[in-house]
Parts: C-alpha cells; structure tokens; sequence
C-alpha cells in the first residue's frame, strides 16, 4: 500500500533497539570529523561508541527552526560547503522534487510534493554521503574488503554544477553511467568522491548491513567477511536489486496513476521532452510524470516548450495514462 512498508529487521529492532528515540542510549558506529572553515576535511576517526539522542527530529522541524538554531545552521553550512566541493570535483547534481502519494484513514489519496532541497533533507544528504565516503575510505586503508560503489562520469552533461533548469535536470538523467558493485575501491564520478560505499542505513539497507559488520570486524567485534564472501553477496544481491528498483518504480506509478483516475478531465501544464516519430514525450511538473502527446501539423514544438493539456482516460490497473492538447 502506498502508505505502508514492510522493515527488513523485525519491528522490535527497526522501530525500537535500533532506532533513534530521543533520550534513549544506543550502540552506535560514530564518524567523528575535524573540519577547516573552508569545509575541508583536516582528519577524521571511526569508532564504536554509545550515543544518548538529544532530539528526534523531522524534516518539516528541522526546516522550521533552522534560520534560529546555530547547531543546525553549522550543520547546513558544513553540508553546503562539502556539496561545493563535490561540485568542484565534477560531481553530477541532479535536483528534482519528490513526488508521495498517501493514503489518509478515510481511504483518500493525497499527493505530496516536497522540496528535496530545504535545509533538513539536504544536511542529512550530504552529511549522510560524508561519512560513507570516510567509511569507504576508513576500510579501503585497512584493506578490508566491502561492497564499494563506483561510477563513471556521465555520456553527456547538460548543465554546470548545480544550476540545471528542471528540464535539464530531468534529462540528465538519461546521460548518467550505470554504478558498479565490487570488493576494490574505485572513483565514483557521480558523487565526485575517490571512493564511496553505504552505511549509514543498516536497518533498512542490506548492503549498508554488510557494511557495518565489516566496520565491527575492524574493531575485533565480529568476523570479517572474506573477499570471496563479499563478491558472492554481490552477484546473489544484483537480480533482487534490480527486481526491487522495478517493484518501487512500478509501485510508486501506479498509486499515481490511481490518484489520477480522479482527475481525468483536469487541465495541466506540460513540459515537452523530445520529439519521437509519432509522437512528443512530455512531462507534467505538478506530478513529475511523463506523457505522450500526439504530432500535430498545426505546431512544431520544441523540446521545453510549455503547453497546456487535458488529462483524457487513466487505468492504473492497466497503466494506461493518456492525454489531448488542451
């Protein structure tokens, strides 16, 4: 259901023992940074530890009180200053807004548009890709072996640094290179870091899991995976994966497509992609979801022309979605 999920650990571990309440202890592996005002990285330790959560915060509360409180403007300051320097190093932004749908308790679907980059979602982003990449590092020079992540640089790029429109944004996606899985540390262009795995979400992320047990094997906490080890869990990991990222693409379409069932004869701008043979692609900003609109004699449309269109039939069950010319 759009509004459920299922937690990889039982809920007693996701929901409780490993989970950051606040005023509560917890084991934790912590990332502890020494940073110039530049933002650079001076040196850094990784270190089992126990942490005592001090507030449990959301997003929306992070972004409500984050021009008033200095710890967290600190925080916003050091994220947006690693993200200049990840720039810098040709790494790849691509800035969209995420689109949930929800289901209230009355059986009513609402769509959520949220901005991903307000002060709260993107100090956890790049503080969250900071210690992953000094993890990465942490356990490349202790030659112990992980499931890094790499990626070559993009087949085309379309905007510099940060500053893409939203149809360039949107584009520059189909230009990326697939990542890479494997047991040697490699550049990961995307990202513009040297080196790069996860670790940071070990209740929910496999991988991050698999990480976090080589982490404690480094500190004589439990037994290492073997390089061999770590490559049979990528190759058995890959088809779930991609299984996975299909049932999350297909799931998100279609509770969208359902909300749309509601909303057929309602007018929308549209954004136009590219031209194909008998048809233009397009794409709905208001629920970041592409169409197709037929050639017509009449206009010859450029890709980001603005036009304005009528939502025609919707079946989610059938993924049917189609649209006329307003």
């Amino acid at each position: 259901m759009a509004d459920h999920r299922i937690p990889m650990l039982p809920t007693g571990f996701a929901e409780n023992l490993c989970s950051l309440r606040e005023g509560e202890i917890r084991p934790a592996i912590s990332t502890m940074i020494r940073l110039k005002d530049s933002g650079e990285v001076i040196d850094f330790e990784i270190i089992p530890s126990l942490i005592r959560v001090a507030h449990q915060r959301t997003y929306y509360d992070v972004n409500q009180v984050a021009e008033d409180d200095p710890q967290i403007m600190k925080l916003y300051d050091i994220a947006k200053k690693f993200r200049r320097k990840r720039l810098a190093e040709g790494a790849v932004q691509i800035t969209l807004p995420e689109i949930n749908v929800r289901i209230s308790e009355k059986g009513e679907l609402t769509v959520n548009r949220t901005n991903r980059e307000g002060p709260g979602r993107m100090l956890v982003a790049e503080l969250m890709i900071m210690a992953n990449w000094l993890m990465a590092r942490f356990l490349a020079e202790k030659q112990m072996p992980a499931i890094f992540r790499s990626q070559a640089g993009p087949r085309e790029r379309l905007y510099k640094e940060d500053g893409g429109t939203l149809f360039q944004n949107w584009m520059q996606r189909r230009h990326l290179s697939r990542f890479m899985l494997g047991c040697e540390p490699e550049r990961h262009c995307g990202l513009g870091l040297n080196v790069y795995l996860t670790a940071t979400s070990p209740i929910r992320k496999y991988f991050d899991l698999v990480t976090q047990r080589q982490l404690r094997a480094v500190f004589g906490m439990e037994t290492p995976y073997t390089r061999e080890q770590v490559q049979n869990i990528i190759h058995m990991l890959e088809l779930p994966m991609r299984h996975v990222s299909r049932i999350q693409y297909r799931r998100n379409r279609y509770w969208l497509l359902k909300y749309l069932e509601g909303r057929t004869g309602q007018r929308e701008e549209a954004m136009v992609l590219y031209r194909r043979r008998n048809n233009y692609l397009a794409l709905i900003p208001e629920y970041m979801i592409e169409c197709e609109l037929p050639v017509s004699s009449r206009l010859d449309l450029k890709p980001e022309d603005l036009v304005q269109i009528k939502i025609q039939h919707v079946d989610a069950r059938k993924d049917i979605f189609s649209v006329f010319m307003g």
